[in-house]
C-alpha cells in the first residue's frame, strides 16, 4: 500500500520530505497545508471584521516579502484573475497569468512573470521585495514575481 500525506506526496526516504520553502523541521508553511473549516474560522475571530478579512477570498494563503500595499493589490489582482477564468470548462489558469502579469506590469513597471497552476516546480531569480507564492482554495498555486533582467 502507498502511504500518501495530507497533500498527497509520497514520503521520501529517510523522513527528508521537503515541499517549496519548508525547512527541515516543518518550515513556515506547516500550518498552512491544513484546510481550514470556514465556520470556524468565523467562529474563532475576534470581531466581525476579522471574520470578513478570513473569509474574503477561498483559503488564499501567501507567502511574500512584498510590502503590504503591493501584496493586497497582487492578491486581489491574482484572485479577481482565477475567479474570472477559473469557472470555465476546462479553467483557462494561462489567460488567467497573463492578465496578472499585464496588471503587475501596469501598475509596478514590466518584467513581472507569474505562474498558476496545481503541479509545477520552480527556480527564479527575483527582485527584493517582489515574490509571492500562494495557495488559492487548497491546491492551485501561485508563484508572482519580478524578473530582474
Amino acid at each position: 500500500a502507498v502511504i500518501k500525506n495530507a497533500r498527497g506526496f509520497q514520503p521520501l526516504a529517510g523522513g527528508n520530505q521537503r515541499h517549496c520553502g519548508q525547512t527541515a523541521r516543518g518550515g513556515p508553511w506547516r500550518e498552512q497545508r491544513a484546510m481550514a473549516d470556514p465556520s470556524a474560522v468565523i467562529k474563532n475571530a475576534q470581531t466581525a471584521a476579522d471574520a470578513r478579512q478570513a473569509m474574503m477570498y477561498a483559503l488564499v494563503r501567501p507567502q511574500t516579502d512584498m510590502k503590504e500595499e503591493m501584496r493586497m493589490e497582487a492578491t486581489d489582482t491574482v484572485v479577481s484573475a482565477i475567479e474570472k477564468f477559473g469557472n470555465m470548462k476546462p479553467p483557462k489558469y494561462d489567460l488567467a497569468a497573463k492578465q496578472v502579469k499585464e496588471a503587475m506590469d501596469k501598475k509596478y513597471a514590466p518584467n513581472w512573470c507569474c505562474v498558476i497552476g496545481e503541479t509545477f516546480g520552480a527556480d527564479i531569480v527575483c527582485e527584493k521585495q517582489t515574490l509571492l507564492y500562494m495557495f488559492y482554495a487548497g491546491n492551485l498555486a501561485v508563484l508572482l514575481f519580478k524578473n530582474p533582467f
